[in-house]
C-alpha cells in the first residue's frame, strides 16, 4: 500500500518521477529485451518542462512524454504493421502515471513476457 502522501503529489513532480522510474526499472527492463532512455527538456524559462521515455522491442517503440501542467501523451508504433496508437491523458497523481507507464508496457509486450509488477 502506497502512503497516503502519494496521491497528494501535484502535477509539476510528474516529469521528475517518470525519470526517476525509469532510472530504477532500466535493468528490469532490458533483462525482458525492452531498451530504452530518458530525456527532459531544457531548463530555459519554459511554463512548461517535460521528460519522455521511449521504449522499445524489435518490433515497436512506445513513448511516453509527461508535462509539468500533468498532461501526457502515449505513442506505441508497431514497425511490421506501420500501426500507430495514440492516446492523451491529464495526470494528476502518482498513481495515473503508473497507469500511464503500465499502458505503454501492455502495448509494447514482448511475447511470453509477464508484465504484473511492472509499475510498483
Amino acid at each position: 500500500m502506497r502512503d497516503s502522501g502519494e496521491a497528494r503529489r501535484t502535477p509539476d513532480e510528474l516529469p521528475q518521477r517518470l525519470q526517476t522510474w525509469f532510472d530504477e526499472h532500466e535493468e528490469r527492463l532490458r533483462s525482458c529485451g525492452i531498451t530504452g532512455g530518458v530525456q527532459r527538456s531544457p531548463e530555459d524559462g519554459r511554463t512548461k518542462t517535460s521528460t519522455w521515455v521511449t521504449l522499445e522491442t524489435d518490433d515497436q517503440v512506445a513513448v511516453l512524454i509527461v508535462w509539468s501542467s500533468g498532461e501526457a501523451e502515449l505513442e506505441c508504433g508497431d514497425v511490421p504493421t506501420d500501426r500507430v496508437r495514440r492516446q492523451h491523458r491529464d495526470l494528476r497523481t502518482f498513481e495515473d502515471l503508473l497507469d500511464a507507464i503500465e499502458t505503454i508496457r501492455e502495448w509494447i509486450q514482448t511475447k511470453g513476457e509477464a508484465t504484473t509488477g511492472w509499475v510498483t
